[in-house]
């Protein structure tokens, strides 16, 4: 198995990126996407259950699963891939990141931990106590 991580241009915070995601989804029969200019070569790692880690102001702080790549055209006529994604957010421990172009591939033992407890998100803490708690090493 095998991740890929992607800066999400432009997005402050999870909770607009759910809001953008559910825009894309509705578009593409209930499964929101990314794009990349370039597919990965090792889509059948990646594809046996690996996810696309998001950086967000420079921490790594969610994934989704990806579940397909796709050839497709952007708007301009120039040729991408979509990178087809689980609705679902997951969010994990914070990693503060550099920023970085397009997309990195990312090994199972160097991704954070996802963010639950038996199995539940840790949806309810508010956004900037969770920012201080990870910073904190404290979550």
């Amino acid at each position: 198995m095998l991740h890929m991580m992607k800066v999400a241009v432009g997005i402050t915070d999870i909770e607009e990126l759910q809001q953008i995601n559910l825009l894309l989804a509705k578009e593409n029969k209930g499964y929101p996407y990314t794009l990349t200019r370039f597919p990965p070569k090792q889509t059948e790692e990646i594809l046996n259950g690996g996810s696309l880690y998001r950086v967000i102001k420079g921490s790594l702080c969610c994934r989704q699963l990806i579940t397909d790549f796709v050839p497709s055209t952007r708007e301009n006529g120039n040729p991408c891939t979509q990178i087809i994604l689980e609705p679902e957010i997951i969010r994990t421990q914070s990693i503060a990141m550099r920023p970085f172009q397009g997309w990195r591939y990312l090994k199972p033992e160097n991704t954070p931990q996802d963010l639950s407890i038996n199995g539940n998100q840790l949806l309810e803490i508010p956004p900037k106590l969770r920012k201080e708690l990870e910073e904190l090493a404290l979550l």
